[in-house]
C-alpha cells in the first residue's frame, strides 16, 4: 500500500522509519529489560540501529523537502502524512536514547525488585507492539486499529498507576537509583506508545487516502 501513494518514494521511507523506530525500541527494550549476557549483547545492537533510524529520519526528511512546490495537489496527503509521522520517529529516536542510557548504566547500580522490573518490561513490550501496529497500519489497514490504539494506551495508564503505587505507597524499601530508573523508563516508554499510536493513525490516513487516490485514477 505504502509505493500506491502519488509520492512513492516518500512511502517506502515512511516504511523504512516506521520499521526503523519498532527496531530500535525492541533492542533498547531488550537491554533495559533483559539480563546478563543477553542484555550487554542487546546495547550494542541498539546503537547501530539508533544510528540506522538516525540516518532514515534525514533521508525521509530530504525528501519531504524536495516536494516543495514539486508535487501535485494529489500528493499532498502523502506528503503530510510522511511530515508527520517523520517527526514522531524523531520523537521516539530521542526517547530510545534515553531508554538505552538508563540501560547502560544499570550494571552499575542496584537491581531493581522484581515487581517493579516486570512493570518496566511489560512496558517496553506495549511499547514495541504499538510501533508494529503502525508498520501494520500503513501496509494494510485493519478495522480494528483504533481499537489496538485505544487498548494499548489503557494498558500503559494502568501500568503507570501500577508502578507509582508500588514507588509512592507501597511500604516495601526499593532503592533510589532503581525507582528513578523505573520511573523515568516507564515514563519514556509511555511517550513512545503515544508516537506510535500517532504514528498508526497518520499510517492509516495515508494508507487510506492512497486507496483514494487509486479510485480517482481507474
Amino acid at each position: 500500500m505504502w509505493n500506491r501513494q502519488p509520492t512513492g518514494g516518500l512511502g517506502g521511507r515512511l516504511a523504512e522509519v516506521i520499521e526503523g523506530s519498532r527496531i530500535a525500541l525492541e533492542h533498547v527494550t531488550d537491554a533495559l529489560c533483559g539480563c546478563g549476557p543477553c542484555a550487554t549483547s542487546a546495547l550494542p545492537d541498539a546503537g547501530k540501529a539508533l544510528y540506522a533510524l538516525r540516518q532514515a529520519i534525514d533521508d525521509q526528511a530530504l525528501a519531504i523537502e524536495e516536494t516543495r512546490g514539486a508535487s501535485p495537489a494529489a500528493a499532498v496527503p502523502a506528503i503530510v502524512v510522511a511530515a508527520q509521522v517523520n517527526a514522531d520517529a524523531e520523537g521516539v529516536e530521542g526517547l530510545a536514547r534515553r531508554l538505552a542510557e538508563i540501560a547502560g548504566s544499570r550494571a552499575a547500580r542496584p537491581a531493581m525488585p522484581a515487581d517493579v522490573q516486570a512493570v518496566v518490561s511489560h512496558m517496553g513490550r506495549v511499547c514495541v507492539d504499538m510501533m508494529a501496529t503502525a508498520g501494520n497500519a500503513g501496509r494494510s489497514p485493519r478495522a480494528d486499529t483504533e481499537a489496538r490504539i485505544a487498548a494499548a494506551e489503557a494498558e500503559v495508564r494502568g501500568l503507570r498507576q501500577r508502578l507509582d503505587h508500588r514507588l509512592l505507597h507501597d511500604p516495601r524499601p526499593v532503592d533510589a537509583d532503581a525507582a528513578l530508573d523505573a520511573s523515568l523508563a516507564c515514563r519514556y516508554c509511555a511517550h513512545c506508545v503515544e508516537l506510535a499510536s500517532s504514528m498508526a493513525r497518520h499510517a492509516m490516513l495515508g494508507a487510506h487516502a492512497g486507496q483514494a487516490g487509486e479510485g480517482q485514477d481507474s
